[in-house]
């Protein structure tokens, strides 16, 4: 790969990745596709939740495909720094998949819950316990791909120096 290509999916990459993991910690909602459905009304009485523009729901998969051609394409690199490219690429996979197949299901359950007076098979606070649980997976992985990317990428201006 071109170093100057390179160069710019690292740029692409550390923006993307760094993004999507402040938007799962800190964020309303993950900048992910379908990760809109998570939000419910503030209000009882409020039709839909706040939409975010479409654009911002590709910096996820912005991320996940910047991640995976840097670790398949990056050239002259130590077996370290491969390495941290691929856990950044599985990390970023990871937050796609845990989002898709978790938090956003799970969330459609909250919505059709009966009423807390009746009784269920599932109950409201084992339902909120495993969501908890998927979104503290999901910003673990965000983060983790993020703190790889920038290692490899600090790795890779020590190499050139």
């Amino acid at each position: 790969m071109n170093r100057s290509i390179e160069n710019l999916l690292r740029f692409v990459n550390l923006t993307a990745a760094g993004l999507l993991a402040g938007s799962l910690g800190f964020g309303d909602s993950p900048l992910m596709p379908g990760a809109e459905l998570e939000r419910v009304p503030d209000y009882p009485d409020e039709e839909e939740p706040d939409q975010l523009p479409p654009y911002l729901n590709a910096i996820g998969p912005i991320a996940l495909v910047s991640a995976m051609a840097l670790a398949v394409g990056a050239g002259n690199r130590g077996r370290s720094g491969k390495m941290l490219d691929a856990v950044a690429a599985v990390g970023q996979a990871g937050v796609l998949a845990t989002t898709t197949f978790l938090t956003v299901p799970l969330n459609k359950k909250f919505e059709t819950l009966a009423p807390v007076d009746y009784p269920r098979s599932i109950s409201h606070a084992q339902l909120t316990r495993t969501f908890n649980r998927a979104h503290a997976w999901r910003t673990g992985l965000g983060i983790a791909a993020f703190v790889c990317a920038v290692a490899s990428t600090a790795m890779r201006k020590q190499q050139h120096q």
